[in-house]
């Protein structure tokens, strides 16, 4: 049975009613924080990493599961876990499907996940949008490189001479570049498929400009040509990049969204739905482990530059990718088919 309080009773009551629920609500905030704050302890964290061992995503990964634990509320441990196949599809799949949504899995995801989505490959189970980015480490530069036995020695020869990639598989950025540039360079190259890290033997590969160790530079045991970005390397003023060499503006569009994926370069990202409050936890984990001297120490030492960027900026320049005209997109998924 319902009551009704007339005039100034009703009104006291409804008072005395909201102050209690807010002091309700206020009591109950500082033990949602601590649970947040505890939410970590004994427990594991898994960093997923989408391509074999050796090259420069598995070197940040580990890097990062030595140091990241640190940085968090109750000092997690942390592993890394080497998942390659389907250029790193494999992997994103994983983790948008499989793996807990609560902040315990992570991954260094590989850079063109958000492309490959927009291209419309088959092998994609989830929504590039969804995933939470907890910052980046480094942009990249991918480059294309053969080794010095290889009669393709000079630009005059890519563009002239027919020549086979050694990539990861045929639905990812690196075979679409290749198509593009036979389409729109009249080049002759001959992907080879089966690749599942940069290290793996081959004519030639694309990597990033992090994985080009000082030594092969200085050996010059490789002969780099090419680069794909928007801009010349600060370490590679010689090398042009693709863009420089589109002869139209439907070529220069396409080779400037094909190679846009290198902003995210190696970044760390968790699955959807992750709370907010324990989002941030990681974010702030992630900001404090890049200022860290002994993080920063460990990467001098083992040759692995820091471009990093908050998770704030990195999952702006995943929207950003998606703003693309319908018309646009239709000339770069083009490029995408067999």
């Amino acid at each position: 049975m319902g009551w009704f309080l007339p005039g100034r009773w009703g009104r006291v009551l409804a008072g005395y009613v909201a102050l209690v629920a807010a002091l309700m609500v206020a009591l109950a905030l500082p033990s949602r924080a601590a649970d947040e704050d505890d939410f970590y302890r004994g427990k594991t964290i898994t960093i997923i990493i989408p391509i074999g061992p050796g090259g420069a995503y598995d070197a940040y990964a580990r890097l990062v599961s030595r140091h990241l634990g640190k940085q968090l509320p109750g000092n997690p441990v942390i592993i890394a876990r080497n998942m390659p196949g389907g250029g790193g599809v494999i992997a994103s799949n994983h983790l948008y499907n499989v793996a807990p949504r609560d902040g315990t899995t992570l991954a260094i995801i590989t850079s063109s996940f958000a492309n490959e989505q927009l291209f419309g490959n088959p092998q994609i189970r989830y929504d590039a949008r969804q995933f939470l980015a907890i910052g980046r480490l480094l942009d990249t530069t991918s480059v294309l490189f053969f080794w010095h036995t290889s009669p393709i020695k000079t630009l005059n020869d890519l563009l002239t001479r027919p020549a086979t990639m050694a990539i990861s598989s045929v639905n990812e950025i690196p075979a679409y570049r290749l198509t593009a540039m036979n389409r729109y360079l009249n080049t002759q190259l001959k992907a080879i498929p089966g690749h599942p890290s940069a290290t793996d033997g081959g004519t030639s590969t694309y990597i990033g400009l992090s994985q080009l160790f000082s030594g092969y530079l200085r050996d010059k045991t490789l002969n780099i040509l090419m680069q794909f970005a928007l801009q010349r390397d600060p370490h590679m003023r010689d090398v042009p990049t693709v863009i420089e060499l589109a002869r139209d503006p439907d070529a220069t569009q396409i080779f400037r969204h094909l190679v846009s994926n290198d902003e995210i370069g190696r970044s760390l990202f968790t699955t959807p739905n992750v709370p907010a409050a324990r989002l941030k936890l990681l974010r702030q984990a992630f900001q404090a482990m890049i200022s860290d001297a002994d993080f920063q120490a460990e990467a001098v030492q083992l040759k692995l530059p820091l471009a990093p960027r908050s998770g704030e900026e990195m999952q702006k320049v995943v929207a950003d990718l998606f703003d693309i005209s319908p018309a646009a997109l239709a000339k770069v998924r083009d490029v995408s088919k067999p």
